[in-house]
């Protein structure tokens, strides 16, 4: 199930930069539905009950979606506004300063000689889902590079 999340985090990731970075520097609302997953309504909040009535179960995707989108915020990579506890979309959502540079980069590693954010919006758009894992990847480890690098360990 972990290599299942790990991939699925990858996939979502990959998308979630590839749309970011053709907004640029516009911000958009990143939702389950802009991504092929399915939304399940919200409810409703009673006051008087002090909770929320006919509420739909999230599926998991939904969940992992909303905590893969969540690491990237706390990551550093993304800036969005955090969703109410049961919304699942993310407003005003744009990439960082560190998540531009990143998806700009042109990697020795790959043999294609375009920033990683134009690969992975090609990948996302040509459903390939393995080559979109992979530029995630790069695109990940190359932010914890340039992390160590901030604070003089880029050895």
């Amino acid at each position: 199930m972990v290599a299942k999340n790990i991939e699925r985090f990858n996939e979502i990731t990959g998308q979630v930069f590839a749309c970011l970075y053709e907004s640029f520097p516009l911000p958009i609302t990143l939702r389950p539905k802009l991504f092929g997953i399915e939304e399940h309504e919200g409810g409703e909040y009673s006051p008087e009950l002090g909770e929320t009535l006919g509420v739909e179960p999230q599926s998991a995707e939904e969940i992992l979606f909303k905590h893969s989108v969540t690491w990237l915020i706390q990551a550093g990579y993304i800036t969005a506004k955090k969703p109410d506890y049961d919304r699942h979309f993310f407003a005003e959502a744009r990439l960082t300063a560190k998540g531009l540079e990143v998806l700009n980069a042109i990697p020795k590693t790959l043999t294609k000689r375009e920033p990683l954010g134009e690969q992975l919006a090609a990948a996302s758009k040509g459903g390939a889902k393995e080559l979109m894992r992979t530029i995630t990847t790069e695109v990940l480890g190359m932010g914890v590079r340039l992390g160590l690098k901030t604070i003089g360990m880029d050895g």
